[in-house]
């Protein structure tokens, strides 16, 4: 018999998403912001990375960390206590008098962070039926995109009437809001008894994440190549091989790796990170796709991105809610047969193809993005033990978290590294059919590096001889190298998915899910007792 939700349940859910949308909506306002910032402080450009990076470093460390505390001492405790450092955080940001102060700040504000989103997922498990779940996961997927969709677009106008600090005004004014709607309407929660802490797992963690989320900004600093970002990575790297291994001859450890001995959740997790690195590299190729394309600017690329959130917003309610009525594996199945599919179709198009049809495309790819994500929460909250939530929904976050920069890497390295060779071969070939000599052609590649800057004199009478321009050449070459790089970097894409599709097929049947569903204990809401509820 299918379990009926109660309105005390969603009263609590509907504060929940209003906590979650505060997050996500304060992280978008920070993108807009980040020229205005590093002028203010007269950042260098390598250093506005750091704006981003502290931020993301914290609260993909802090994840597991603090979902495993709000299972010991209290899931709403852990909520309230979030959005309290998220507010004074906030504000301290709006006041920084330099750099550094403003740097600490946004390391609380990734802290609070972790406090909110991993325990408002576990949430999700204790209020709603796993009948339910989907819906639920898809209302709450649905709610980030919004707040991602909007955030960008408010933030903007705010910065440009009253300046850089309104946002962390805002974004404080929504914290102390959000403090109240949690403080009286989600009830107690709480999981495992209080154990020792892993201060040696959680110090491997942050070396993990913090090495991880470098390397991007590493990459577009120094270069992919660069002693720094391959020593980065290699820290990395070490650091989780450490954490596997510490984690693993513990008995509290900092990140439940057990859960990874249950097929559905280790398949769940991998599909989450390459599902997210895969969407987050063909979006950053598109992005660099699009903004360097004749006749388009950085309002295309916002379009773009806006676009994409609004067809996951749609994606994430609608198979959010299929996903409690039908079998899961094949429905997981079908959606990842549609970024191969389309991604395929992006393939084909050329810096010319018009903004409507990349519109059609962009609107599929996202509903695509949002349709797979309440799936795989859906999933992953199956499989976690009651007392773990917190827990394992703080893994689940952190995969998340490190597949954005791991995909936005890859989309930067891909496409930079195919667009300026197949350039490289487009003027070349484009030179020789317009007459060009084999004598200047050294001369032809020092200008394309120097952006047609410095041009040898040979080179410009042999030009003027033929009545072409260097411009005219890298117009053409430009827009071949764009197209042909497209394509490539595509196909890799295509890959990527490809082997998330094979993935999905070892998922367990709809009858292991079931048995694998961790039961939920309703919680009725009664504002006139305080009351701890033990899950």
């Amino acid at each position: 018999m299918e379990n009926k939700v109660q309105r005390s349940q969603w009263i609590q859910f509907i504060a929940l998403l209003f906590g979650s949308f505060i997050c996500i909506e304060a992280m978008v306002f920070q993108a807009p912001a980040i020229p205005s910032i590093s002028q203010h402080f007269e950042l260098p450009t390598y250093l506005a990375g750091l704006i981003i990076l502290s931020f993301y470093i914290t609260s993909a460390s802090f994840y597991p960390i603090m979902g495993r505390f709000a299972d010991q001492f209290g899931r709403k405790k852990i909520l309230l206590f979030g959005m309290v450092i998220f507010a004074v955080s906030e504000v301290a940001a709006a006041i920084s008098p330099n750099f550094s102060f403003f740097l600490i700040a946004r390391v609380f504000q990734g802290f609070a962070v972790s406090c909110i989103l991993p325990v408002a997922m576990a949430y999700i498990s204790i209020i709603f039926p796993p009948e339910k779940r989907g819906f639920a996961t898809g209302i709450f997927t649905a709610v980030q995109g919004c707040g991602s969709m909007t955030g960008a677009v408010i933030a903007g106008y705010l910065i440009k009437i009253y300046g850089w600090p309104i946002i962390y005004w805002v974004s404080a004014v929504l914290a102390i809001l959000g403090f109240i709607v949690i403080k009286m309407f989600i009830v107690e929660s709480k999981g495992e008894k209080t154990r020792s802490f892993d201060l040696l797992g959680a110090f491997l963690l942050f070396i993990c994440a913090g090495s991880m989320l470098s390397v991007s900004t590493l990459v577009k600093s120094f270069g992919a190549a660069s002693p720094y970002t391959l020593g980065t990575l290699a820290l990395g790297v070490v650091a989780a091989i450490a954490l596997w291994i510490v984690e693993n001859r513990i008995a509290n450890p900092i990140v439940e790796l057990s859960l990874f001995k249950k097929r559905l959740f280790a398949l769940a997790m991998i599909m989450n990170l390459l599902t997210v690195a895969g969407y987050q590299s063909f979006i950053y190729i598109m992005n660099f796709f699009i903004s360097s394309s004749p006749g388009r600017d950085v309002s295309n690329v916002g379009l773009f991105y806006t676009i994409i959130y609004a067809g996951g917003v749609v994606g994430a309610i609608l198979i959010g809610k299929l996903a409690d009525k039908i079998n899961n594996k094949k429905l997981v199945n079908f959606i990842y047969l549609i970024p191969i599919v389309t991604i395929f179709v992006f393939s084909m198009i050329n810096v010319y193809t018009s903004f409507s049809y990349i519109t059609i495309l962009s609107i599929i790819l996202g509903f695509s993005q949002g349709a797979i994500t309440p799936i795989l929460m859906k999933y992953t909250l199956s499989t976690i033990p009651a007392d773990k939530l917190g827990a394992g929904s703080g893994v689940f976050t952190t995969f998340r978290d490190l597949g954005t920069p791991l995909g936005s890497v890859t989309g930067i390295i891909i496409f930079s590294s195919f667009t300026d060779a197949f350039t490289k071969s487009s003027l070349s070939d484009i030179s020789k059919l317009e007459g060009i000599s084999s004598n200047v052609m050294g001369a032809l590649e020092q200008a394309r590096i120097s952006g047609g800057t410095k041009i040898e004199q040979s080179l410009a009478n042999e030009l003027q001889s033929l009545g072409i321009t260097f411009q005219d050449l890298m117009t053409k070459a430009t827009a071949e190298g764009l197209t042909t790089a497209l394509q490539y970097s595509a196909y890799i894409i295509i890959g990527i998915f490809a082997l998330v599709f094979i993935i999905s097929l070892l998922i367990p049947k709809q009858k292991a899910e079931q048995t694998l569903a961790a039961p939920s204990k309703t919680i009725e809401l009664d504002t006139s007792i305080k009351s701890d509820i033990s899950v």
